[in-house]
């Protein structure tokens, strides 16, 4: 969130002009008790945040029950406009929104340690979260039980100490919650750094335990029969071997390297016709090295496919493309996923999932490029809540709250912030290398 849309003269920013105001640490020590304090005071904060937002619900509950909203209905939406109000998404916005309610209603001694700065507000949550199933009276008692660890045990050991007192009171409601798991498991694919990701597996404990040990065994069998090497006979170790067996395992191909999947690489012509350094963007996922999506291309093996993108030379914004009809072409909304890539709702972290009109169908927005924006499915839903609007141009999306709160974002291409637009192209009829792939493309004025 900017400075400027923080009001003049509130206490936030008299606090940090106190702050300011306070003279330099002389020593270490001083420099630690000034983190130590900073961090209380913090925390603090957190404990004022999550007052501000019970009174939001508050407001909010008693303005629906004015206006006769069906009980259906009450606070759709809300936990978006907490997550927008502090810069977080609408899941955050959502454990937020939970936490407040529960320190104001079942959690009274947790609510304490926080507004003394005794307990973190991820503390906090971790408390609210995992009693969230539990009765009233529970969560009462849980809160209680706990109350002298909390600012002394860390995140692991308070999980698994709510978790203990939680399966004591109520055998039959963690049962119910370990089916309810169970019933909900998942793989989920998400972003690391530097050309990884993380594939992630939420199932039944014994079920992960089982996998973790079968790739260790056959690890340790490829090892023991000198046949864990990489492709330049360098030795591996037993975690990139463990790696390897689960990738060809999930896949069928005999190695690693051999998978086949469709990948949508987008890159600028001056990094694949030449050797800009800037970086190739995945679709979904994010940057790679521009030399690493240079080697996939050279590949013998892979199948390549181009497909050219038309960009504004200023500034790198895809150009638009138009229909009459009510659902996005698919060729327009791939080149919306290209542009968004992330859903552009302000902070949310999810990928784009639909192709929304900003200006709805029904209220005459046409099916456009200049209408158009990527959005996840929980976002688009939401947009339909009472007092939501979603407007802006390809350029930037706003988004205003039921509150009237605005809160603006660029919707450029992701490469488009990375890149520099104030280079000239080559000079006419210049041929330029390739190189990987081999091949020659010569520079022409176009038609």
């Amino acid at each position: 969130m900017e400075l400027q849309h923080v009001a003049t003269g509130n206490p936030a920013q008299d606090a940090m002009t106190v702050l300011a105001g306070l003279p330099d640490a002389a020593d270490q020590g001083q420099a630690v008790d000034r983190l130590q304090q900073l961090e209380q005071a913090k925390r603090m904060l957190a404990a004022a945040q999550a007052e501000a937002t019970h009174t939001f619900l508050a407001f909010r509950e008693a303005e629906e029950r004015d206006l006769r909203i069906p009980q259906s209905q009450h606070l759709q939406g809300l936990e978006a406009e907490v997550g927008l109000a502090r810069g977080e998404s609408p899941y955050v916005g959502g454990a937020l929104t939970l936490l407040a309610r529960a320190l104001h209603t079942v959690l009274p001694n947790t609510r304490a340690a926080l507004r003394s700065g005794r307990v973190s507000e991820y503390h906090a949550r971790l408390v609210a979260e995992h009693t969230n199933h539990l009765r009233d009276a529970h969560r009462r008692e849980i809160d209680a039980a706990i109350a002298r660890r909390l600012g002394t045990a860390s995140s692991s050991q308070l999980r698994k100490l709510i978790e203990g007192h939680a399966y004591r009171l109520d055998r039959q409601a963690a049962e119910d919650r370990a089916n309810q798991n169970t019933a909900r498991r998942r793989v989920c694919l998400a972003p690391a750094s530097d050309n990884q990701v993380y594939v992630t597996a939420e199932l039944p404990t014994p079920e992960g335990l089982a996998v973790m040990e079968s790739l260790e065994t056959r690890a340790r069998q490829r090892q023991a029969a000198h046949r864990a090497f990489n492709p330049d006979g360098e030795s591996l170790g037993r975690e990139q071997v463990m790696t390897d067996l689960f990738v060809e395992l999930l896949t069928g191909q005999t190695t690693a390297r051999g998978v086949t999947a469709e990948i949508v690489v987008v890159m600028q012509d001056s990094t694949v016709f030449g050797d800009d350094d800037l970086p190739a963007w995945i679709m979904g996922h994010g940057p790679i090295p521009a030399g690493t999506a240079k080697d996939w291309l050279a590949d013998p093996e892979a199948r390549k496919f181009l497909r050219r993108m038309y960009t504004r030379p200023t500034d790198g914004q895809l150009v638009a493309l138009e229909s009459s009809r009510r659902c996005f072409p698919d060729g327009l909304a791939k080149m919306l996923r290209l542009r968004d890539d992330t859903c552009r709702t302000p902070w949310c972290n999810s990928s784009v999932q639909d192709a929304d009109h900003r200006t709805p169908w029904a209220a005459g927005g046409a099916t456009s490029w200049q209408n158009a924006t990527g959005l996840c499915k929980r976002c688009n839903q939401r947009k339909e809540h009472r007092g939501w609007t979603y407007s802006g141009s390809p350029d930037e999306l706003t988004v205003t709250t039921p509150t009237g709160h605005a809160y603006t974002v660029p919707t450029r291409p992701p490469l488009s912030e990375i890149a520099s637009w104030n280079s000239d192209p080559p000079p006419l009829n210049t041929t330029i290398d390739i190189g990987l792939p081999a091949a020659s493309v010569i520079w022409a004025e176009a038609a």
